[in-house]
């Protein structure tokens, strides 16, 4: 009867142990998996509104915050035009190309979240966007848009010559740099519809903030890099998205 009691004892007190060992960590991650999915959120949003509450000034400002905010993205691509040039049928076609791009990201999962004892936390995700991330600068995209002008200019050569007799340089060049803009518009609008899904696996690090007891993510890389020690940037490894 003693044994039984002092066995029933020990079970008792080793279950409040396991709580008192685990249930901080089992808060912990379930803290940190709701700080990863807030930050989230917020790249899916297409925005950067209220994410420096979610993560650190070196995340915010960096390019995997920058690469899905529409507002960056948009600012970036309208500081490449002489916007003084720019004219209605060009701005309207410009507004119509920025709202393709609005809803990149079409979804994400949280694979994993881990947190080690020395209290930091370590997120698996997987990010789906509609298209692949690096078409925006990329060479390939860059390269195409310059071959759709050149073709522009070959197929309509004489026309190009009788604008410049008719309005003279000055009015001619502004026709023809909207008209560029235009066709790199409709590049990037085919090289868009044209593209497949894509998924990232990334690995997002976490700490937290001893003042707020709150979390919060430090860096974001991807998968491969934080695995292998490879150098690529926070979107430079994707794989064929299966679904959105």
């Amino acid at each position: 009867m003693n044994i039984c009691k002092k066995l029933g004892s020990l079970a008792v007190i080793l279950t409040v142990s396991t709580v008192s060992l685990f249930g901080c960590s089992s808060a912990d991650r379930t803290a940190a998996e709701e700080t990863v999915t807030a930050f989230l959120d917020i790249v899916k949003s297409g925005t950067s509104e209220n994410i420096e509450q979610y993560a650190s000034e070196e995340v915010t400002s960096g390019e995997f915050v920058k690469t899905f905010d529409n507002e960056f993205l948009i600012k970036q691509l309208k500081d490449g035009f002489e916007t003084e040039e720019i004219d209605a049928e060009t701005s309207a076609k410009v507004d119509e190309f920025f709202g393709t791009i609005s809803g990149m990201v079409s979804g994400y999962e949280i694979s994993k979240v881990t947190v080690d004892k020395k209290g930091k936390a370590t997120a698996i995700v997987k990010i789906n966007t509609a298209f692949p991330v690096n078409i925006f600068g990329s060479d390939e995209t860059t390269q195409k848009i310059r071959e759709a002008a050149e073709a522009y200019h070959a197929e309509h050569d004489e026309e190009i010559k009788q604008l410049y007799k008719d309005l003279g340089d000055e009015e001619a060049d502004k026709q023809l740099y909207n008209k560029r803009v235009q066709i790199a518009m409709d590049t990037y609008a085919q090289i868009i519809s044209e593209a497949t899904p894509e998924t990232y696996a990334m690995v997002l690090s976490l700490e937290k903030n001893a003042e707020t007891d709150s979390w919060y993510v430090t860096s974001v890389e991807s998968f491969d890099s934080s695995v292998n020690g490879k150098t690529e940037t926070a979107t430079d490894t994707a794989t064929t998205a299966e679904s959105n």
